[in-house]
């Protein structure tokens, strides 16, 4: 069975939080920095802006799963249809991925603000089916927003120091990935704490 996965939640950002000295890279040149991680890797990407955003994980979710990776998005900001239409966009076959069991989309809600290590959990079961399915292996983009729209920030860098900079999972690769103006929202040292707890830091 050939699965791949996207997990949804939605908030508006305003204009008004930037972080300071952050520049905005392309979309291409960080789809380009995201696909080159290698499995094992537990990364970070900043992102600049919600369009920006889309693009990346369409594109990169299309050229893993050209690549026969299971695809593992846990997303925050975009409502279910705008998934799907960037997916489609990207010329992936969302409706026939689903109707295959191949894409299921769920709400980041239930991913972390339940159970903060629930999608870790789900990820793991994911690597081991596609292990044995035969996959390359699993590709993750885990949008990290919903620790901010809950206010458990607290919760969310005990969640990152609590991760290794390299998975244990046989071949899973995965970016946690932020809104710059959320990021802007915390401390130098909360900031601080978040980058280090990856193996590198994208954006």
């Amino acid at each position: 069975m050939k699965i791949r996965i996207i997990l949804i939640m939605m908030k508006n950002h305003t204009s008004g939080r930037n972080l300071k000295n952050m520049s905005s890279p392309s979309s291409s040149s960080l789809v380009q920095e995201v696909r080159h991680s290698n499995f094992h890797d537990h990364d970070m990407l900043i992102y600049p802006d919600l369009t920006t955003y889309r693009k990346i994980y369409s594109e990169s979710a299309k050229q893993a799963l050209d690549n026969n990776e299971v695809v593992l998005l846990v997303t925050t900001y975009d409502s279910f249809d705008r998934i799907k239409y960037s997916l489609t966009q990207a010329g992936i076959s969302v409706n026939n991925e689903i109707k295959n069991g191949n894409l299921v989309i769920l709400d980041a809600v239930k991913a972390y603000q339940i159970d903060v290590h629930g999608a870790l959990k789900f990820a793991t079961t994911l690597d081991k089916r596609a292990e044995c399915d035969r996959k390359s292996g699993v590709f993750g983009l885990t949008e990290m927003g919903s620790f901010f729209i809950a206010e458990r920030i607290a919760s969310l860098l005990e969640y990152e120091r609590s991760l290794p900079k390299k998975w244990e999972l046989n071949n899973f690769k995965s970016a946690c990935t932020y809104h710059k103006d959320d990021i802007a929202t915390l401390s130098k040292q909360q900031q601080e704490t978040i980058l280090s707890a990856h193996n590198r830091v994208l954006g």
